[in-house]
Formats: structure tokens, C-alpha cells, sequence
């Protein structure tokens, strides 16, 4: 049997793995699933997995319920129908991830989970890439960069900061409960005074700013020394 590959990089869920299999198996929602290699990792743990992706022919696992959705335009699911959503190395691929939020907030259940794994563009290395380079990453500055999909809609890379998530999160509803780094590398560990150096200066910015911009998070060792990626929990509420 081939093993399914991970899009994006090789240890970007090390976390989610690892913060989903201590949680109890419920009904979940894996969107976009991708190739399936989290819905598999979650069905061998016993949850109830249902898959939705923009493009099923990435989709290779098999004997999931799959729905073709574009979570730039909503999702084909009934209200409160999922106990948790999963979403890993998805919202920075959209041009409309307000609209994600919402349609994630509007299908889980209340009391609900969601699961973010995401690029970190505020990590410590690529703030001193973007002094040095002018720009966060190599990738899409290449003219060889890489297409994942044949829909125009599932090619978009979006520097999605964690202030503007945490601000649509905390506007649609939801409580932010946990944030985590992902995929840390030995560049990050070593560039960690630069980090610290950087938390000290921000407790100079007034207060409203600091706010406004969740100074407090993203200098927090999830963001700022943190990894390649970040993970984020939040739980549905109520609207605000």
C-alpha cells in the first residue's frame, strides 16, 4: 500500500498528530483533506472521519464519505452537523478565509473544535529573511513555482498572519484555546535570543496596538521562536 504524502511540508502536522490523538474519537469534518493522510492517521484512532477537498483527484484514500467543496464559496454539509473541523495547511491557499471560518463555525456543533495547522510568516527566521531578503519565502517568487491543483481557485498563497486569523476566529464566534508551534527545526531554536529580544522591545508599543495586533501570541513561543508552522484550537461559542 503507498503512503500517502503530506502537501505541504514533510513534519507540518507533528503537532495536530499529536494533539489529536489524545483527544476522544468524535464525528469530524477533514477540510481540505488532500491527499487523506489525516484522515487516515484519525481513523486508525477511531474517529469518524468525512473528508471534503477542492480536488478529489488528490484524494487517495479510500473508503472515506468525500464531498468536492471550495471553501472559497461555502461547504455542502447542514448546520451543527460535526463535533469538530479539521483544517491543516488550507486557509493561506484561499482568497476568501473569512468565509472558511464562518463556514466552519456554521457546521460544527456548539462546544465544538477547530483544528488549524497553518504557515507560520511570523516566525523568527522569516522575520530576518524578510530584513535581509524583502521577502518571507522563496517559493512563490519562483517562476517554477508549483501548482497543486487544475482549479485556478486552489492555487492561491495567501501570507495569513496570526493576528488577522485569531481577529476573523474571535469575530465569528469562536474562543481561541490553544496555539502551539509546528515543524521547529534547530535554525529556530538557535535564532531564540533574537525571539526574546524582539517579545522585551514590543512591551514599549501602547497597549490598544498591542492589543489590536495580539502582541501578547505572536511573540509567544507558538509564533515568534516557534516553527515552520503553528497549531491553533478554538471552540465554537456563540456570536459575538
Amino acid at each position: 500500500m503507498t503512503e500517502l504524502q503530506v502537501i505541504g511540508g514533510s513534519r507540518s502536522h507533528d503537532t495536530l498528530r499529536r494533539v489529536l490523538s489524545q483527544r476522544p474519537p468524535v464525528k469530524v469534518l477533514d477540510c481540505p483533506a488532500g491527499t487523506g493522510v489525516l484522515s487516515e492517521f484519525l481513523r486508525d484512532l477511531g474517529w469518524d472521519v468525512h473528508c471534503a477537498d477542492i480536488d478529489p483527484g488528490n484524494f487517495e484514500a479510500e473508503g472515506f464519505p468525500f464531498e468536492e467543496a471550495n471553501l472559497n464559496r461555502g461547504l455542502p454539509h447542514e448546520d451543527e452537523s460535526f463535533d469538530a473541523v479539521l483544517c491543516a495547511n488550507g486557509l493561506h491557499r484561499l482568497y476568501h478565509p473569512v468565509g472558511a471560518i464562518e463556514e466552519f463555525f456554521r457546521v460544527l456543533r456548539p462546544g465544538g473544535s477547530l483544528y488549524i495547522n497553518i504557515n507560520n510568516y511570523a516566525s523568527i527566521q522569516k522575520r530576518l529573511r524578510f530584513l535581509f531578503y524583502g521577502s518571507i519565502t522563496n517559493t512563490i517568487n519562483e517562476s517554477s513555482f508549483k501548482q497543486t491543483s487544475s482549479d485556478p481557485e486552489a492555487n492561491v498563497r495567501h501570507h495569513l498572519f496570526y493576528p488577522q486569523l485569531a481577529n476573523h476566529l474571535e469575530a465569528t464566534g469562536f474562543k481561541i484555546v490553544d496555539l502551539q508551534p509546528a515543524s521547529v527545526k534547530t535554525s529556530h531554536r538557535l535564532l531564540w535570543p533574537f525571539a526574546l529580544l524582539i517579545k522585551l522591545a514590543s512591551f514599549l508599543v501602547n497597549p490598544a496596538s498591542r492589543k489590536r495586533n495580539k502582541l501578547s501570541s505572536t511573540n509567544s513561543r507558538g509564533i515568534c521562536p516557534g516553527g515552520k508552522y503553528f497549531y491553533v484550537e478554538a471552540i465554537k461559542t456563540a456570536k459575538p
